[in-house]
């Protein structure tokens, strides 16, 4: 049986393990709460993230990361952005020169700008890396609901393995040497996600909400291909899929903030109150630094920064976005 580790049990760590395990692979799952790691062991289900659904018995888990690295040379890695470093620090002493991640979160870490295979490359210099990253609500996944995703790595052969080795018949990977289009895209459709939330609970219409989510892949694509990616593979199920469904559905977290502030019209007492994981919030300021640097235009994406954390009304965002100079379409 393949083996596969994973760092994280949360939702979509447990959605992947599931997957895998679908797919004939034997899971050794990571996790720092000790309650998961029993009942994952004991019980073969999550119950603090997923606790309506069975668990493959070809699932364990374990609080101890060496045991992971250890165990498979493949690891899945299911922690939020911006962890990443810190868990990346944690696994240095134990990493072996075989092993491959493949790093699943979506984000570039806010302090710094980086992706998240930059942050990888940083502290683990020897390791080679792939990302996992598409449209994939992590229930539905876990439900065996159809869901198509994109999985990159510099060398092709290895993205090929990897889709071969997680794919099913109800997921399905497509393989890319495009690593920086997939994490682009992840990361900036949360932000584009809040602007088409803010839209609807704005009640600015669906010709507004078609127009940010078309101009808003632009900028996705511009910063993309300033960074080395490729438009063809943002127009796929990394960009253009993600940014489908994150900026459509009420099930997404970013989707649901924006509509939120929408109908309050103001965002800091939302902020101020949020418990939830809203990806966006963190990503929004990173992306834009990441723009700066390379001088990037990105004014839905500066808009909404202006909206969350300097107070624009939102009205007054929308005229500005109208206002601006005509152009041709394109790229």
């Amino acid at each position: 049986m393949k083996k596969i580790g994973l760092i994280g049990a949360g939702v979509w760590g447990t959605a992947l393990a599931i997957t895998a395990a679908r797919a004939g692979c034997h899971v050794l799952a990571w996790a720092r709460e000790e309650d998961v790691v029993r009942d994952i062991n004991a019980l073969h289900v999550n119950r603090l993230y997923m606790p309506d659904l069975p668990l493959p018995d070809s699932i364990q888990a374990t609080q101890n990361i060496k045991d992971v690295l250890e165990f498979a040379d493949i690891v899945l890695v299911s922690i939020k952005a911006q962890f990443n470093r810190s868990v990346f620090e944690q696994m240095k002493p134990f990493i072996r020169p075989e092993t491959l991640l493949v790093l699943c979160a979506k984000g570039i870490e806010d302090k710094t700008g980086q992706l998240l295979s930059e942050v990888a490359a940083e502290i683990l210099p020897d390791t080679q890396t792939a990302i996992l990253s598409g449209p994939g609500f992590a229930h539905e996944v876990a439900l065996m609901k159809p869901t198509a995703t994109t999985i990159a790595c510099a060398d092709l052969t290895i993205a090929q393995a990897l889709t071969e080795m997680l794919g099913t018949k109800f997921f399905r990977p497509y393989s890319t040497t495009d690593i920086i289009s997939p994490q682009i895209g992840g990361a900036v459709k949360n932000v584009l996600a809040i602007a088409a939330g803010i839209a609807e609970g704005a009640g600015l219409g669906d010709n507004a909400r078609a127009a940010l989510i078309t101009r808003g892949l632009n900028e996705m694509i511009r910063l993309s291909k300033a960074l080395g990616g490729h438009a063809r593979t943002m127009m796929g199920m990394c960009g253009l899929g993600d940014l489908i469904l994150t900026a459509n559905c009420t099930q997404s977290r970013n989707f649901s903030f924006g509509y939120e502030v929408g109908m309050a019209g103001n965002a800091k007492t939302l902020i101020e109150t949020n418990t939830r994981t809203v990806e966006g919030l963190s990503t929004c300021p990173a992306v834009l630094k990441r723009a700066s640097e390379v001088k990037i235009d990105m004014p839905i994406c500066e808009t909404v920064h202006s909206v969350l954390f300097h107070g624009m009304n939102i009205q007054q965002a929308m005229e500005d976005l109208l206002s601006r100079p005509f152009k041709d379409e394109g790229f």
